[in-house]
């Protein structure tokens, strides 16, 4: 995938991006509050690594003039069946030093433009976790619209850690 905006590439993951993807997964925040893979262990986070060189539908998020890496966006299958086809998942983190600065957002409108135009999707949903709140006002922002919660503790004792906040947008340019 090669996608541009006006500050930042959308591309497949390239070996030389290790060292930004090892900050990334030794952050506990990170795994915290956007469920991204924890490993503080160097040859642990290079498995996990060799496993998003070749994984689909998971790219890098990279400055458009040095091509570095400042994070990671997806958009994931949501199934086949029942008009699933038809709809996707977005997920995204910023490096620390990064945030803050609009990359996200500019990262999720080309990734939805790309959803809804090219690949002609009727809608993009997104998860969050309850805690996380600079996700939430950023999909807020772009037209998302909060749907429900649900608890991925198979116990549901409400653990906020544990509790996802569904959110929704659907493609208004689709002729259905």
């Amino acid at each position: 995938m090669d996608l541009t905006g006006d500050r930042i590439e959308i591309r497949n993951f390239k070996e030389n991006d290790f060292d930004t993807f090892y900050k990334l997964t030794k952050d506990a925040d990170n795994h915290n509050l956007a469920g991204l893979e924890y490993a503080e262990d160097i040859h642990k986070s290079k498995n996990i690594f060799n496993k998003y060189l070749v994984l689909a539908n998971t790219y890098v998020i990279a400055l458009k003039s040095s091509h570095r890496m400042l994070g990671i966006i997806e958009l994931n299958e949501r199934g086949i069946s029942n008009g699933l086809d038809k709809t996707r998942e977005i997920g995204f983190v910023i490096s620390k030093e990064f945030r803050g600065h609009g990359y996200a957002t500019e990262a999720i409108q080309v990734l939805l433009d790309y959803s809804f135009k090219i690949l002609h999707l009727s809608e993009v949903w997104a998860s969050v976790k309850v805690d996380n709140m600079a996700p939430q006002s950023i999909l807020t922002k772009m037209g998302f619209k909060y749907i429900y919660q649900v608890s991925q503790d198979p116990l549901h004792l409400e653990d906020s850690e544990n509790v996802l906040k569904y959110y929704l947008l659907k493609n208004t340019q689709q002729g259905n």
